[in-house]
């Protein structure tokens, strides 16, 4: 390997470690900043604040693009894949809510899968016996990690059953995003899109955000929404950028650990601030469950 090459995929992996490090991150940060403002708003302040970075970025970089070039099929498919965002991000939200960060990364983890999936179903994609062996994984590692709530879930639906369903209907959208942003890649550069996508965001949850719950923001407040705010963007350019070094089936392998992530700085979180967020002590078939599941997701990820 040429010594330029060898430079590029090192810092493609850096990237996506950065990228899994940011995202392992996120859910922590977003369930404690409920504590201080609602789902909407935050989600609003999300998009609003991803636009205007980007328009930044791509302003200073002269990527200027004008909706002007945006023909009426992929008006359409743009519409569509602001739908998928807009709903994983609010949908996410509201399950987190209603569960924890460890749970919540773990079942948003079935949405590559359920992107894989799509590709099946709608571009005759092959998904081979080794990736369904994966998904075998996958849900074994559920079943282990859930163990001692399978009841609940499966006969009442309690708080923490229904924030399940929210997350797992954040996951089938976001399917729906990757899937249309698939198509549009064709014709737009993926920043351009995700510009589009971010302003119509911040468009749509204005309505239903209450801009002045800043204002009652303390100083770990202020801190919580600057780094929700800013770790999409982050993480996100670091994810492109590793593609652009490094085969996309690597990227996502190591992207693949994040829950294992999510996990350990729940663990440091509650060490260290005991009342940011409550934690509740993983079994050691729990433990066993989130490795199987970041095993089935690495095999399903990986050609």
């Amino acid at each position: 390997m040429p010594s330029s090459s060898r430079r590029s995929w090192k810092t493609g992996v850096l990237l996506a470690l950065g990228t899994t490090m940011l995202w392992g991150m996120l859910p922590i940060g977003l369930k404690a900043l409920i504590r201080y403002m609602d789902p909407y708003t935050i989600t609003w302040y999300r998009f609003l604040s991803a636009s205007i970075l980007l328009f930044v970025i791509l302003a200073l970089r002269q990527h200027f693009f004008s909706i002007f070039r945006i023909t009426g099929k992929h008006a359409g498919l743009l519409a569509l894949a602001a739908f998928g965002l807009c709903g994983n991000y609010i949908l996410y939200l509201l399950g987190l809510d209603r569960t924890d960060p460890g749970t919540a990364q773990m079942v948003i983890q079935i949405s590559p899968i359920c992107l894989l999936l799509g590709g099946v179903l709608l571009f005759k994609e092959k998904f081979s016996r080794r990736q369904w062996s994966g998904f075998g994984f996958v849900l074994s590692g559920l079943a282990l990690f859930f163990h001692q709530r399978l009841t609940e879930i499966f006969t009442s639906l309690s708080s923490f059953t229904s924030g399940i369903l929210f997350i797992i209907a954040a996951a089938l959208v976001w399917a729906i995003f990757g899937l249309v942003q698939k198509q549009l890649s064709q014709f737009y550069g993926s920043q351009h899109i995700m510009l589009v996508i971010y302003t119509s965001g911040a468009f749509v949850f204005f309505p239903f955000a209450t801009p002045n719950q800043v204002e009652n923001l303390d100083g770990t407040g202020i801190i919580l929404l600057t780094f929700c705010c800013l770790n999409t963007l982050l993480a996100y350019g670091g994810f492109a950028e590793a593609l652009a070094r490094m085969e996309a089936s690597r990227v996502s392998a190591i992207i693949a650990l994040t829950p294992l992530i999510t996990l350990g700085f729940m663990s440091l979180t509650t060490a260290f601030y005991p009342d940011l967020i409550a934690f509740e002590p993983l079994t050691a078939l729990s433990i066993i469950g989130s490795f199987t599941l970041v095993t089935g997701s690495i095999i399903i990820v990986s050609q």
